[in-house]
């Protein structure tokens, strides 16, 4: 086997970080949400009022890079719970059938300026049934960390890609929050990068999630989707 000098080792690590930081920032998928972990990330599932005789069946299903995404979903999903419904949240990956529910709450972290490309398919994939119940989509991004109008039209053009991908489907309402930069769920040269990435862009680590603009939204779908 040949010997890696200190001085090669050091070029190679350099050239890996930098070929990354050139990845992300032309938005390709070469390092996707598992490589990019420093450890396992749960992510929330959950069912609630299930006991319930009446009440609507809603599924809130959302896609997630670190597990922030699928804490607003469960707020969500709680907050139509105690409005009377029967509520599962999943992993938009473990829904193989929508027809049981009567309504649909789709959000997505955001990435390249859209949607992960799972729930964007998952909206293509069940559009058709879609089409034919209320539905609502949100989504979270760094982009919102500080909560200005031009943030939020930035925020408003991460939902373009799927809006025009599935004109059929017609949201009653889109939630926009913002989400969590943690550096400790990702690997040491993923850090590097976001750390690169988000220096530039003046987004400092923590957590950005506003509960009571997420509950606030969710109150609002009680009528569009639950005729409450």
């Amino acid at each position: 086997m040949k010997r890696v000098t200190r001085r090669e080792f050091l070029v190679d690590s350099t050239r890996l970080v930098g070929g990354a930081v050139g990845t992300l920032a032309l938005g390709s998928t070469l390092l996707s949400p598992q490589d990019a972990m420093a450890a396992k990330v749960k992510f929330a599932e959950s069912s609630c009022g299930l006991e319930k005789k009446t009440g609507k069946k809603v599924l809130v299903a959302y896609v997630s890079f670190c597990g922030t995404t699928g804490g607003v979903a469960e707020a969500i999903g709680q907050v139509l719970c105690e409005r009377g419904a029967k509520v599962d949240v999943r992993l938009v990956k473990n829904v193989d059938d929508i027809t049981p529910y009567q309504a649909v709450v789709i959000g997505s972290a955001t990435r390249s300026a859209s949607w992960w490309p799972e729930a964007i398919e998952f909206v293509e994939r069940n559009k058709e049934e879609l089409s034919r119940k209320p539905v609502a989509y949100f989504l979270t991004c760094l982009a919102l960390y500080k909560d200005t109008e031009a943030s939020r039209r930035v925020a408003r053009g991460y939902m373009d890609p799927v809006l025009k991908a599935v004109p059929d489907v017609k949201p009653v309402d889109m939630g926009f929050f913002a989400g969590v930069l943690d550096y400790s769920k990702l690997n040491l040269v993923y850090r590097m990068v976001m750390k690169s990435k988000m220096k530039k862009r003046g987004v400092p680590e923590g957590d950005f999630r506003d509960w009571n603009a997420i509950r606030s939204w969710a109150e609002g779908l009680c009528s569009p989707l639950l005729g409450v």
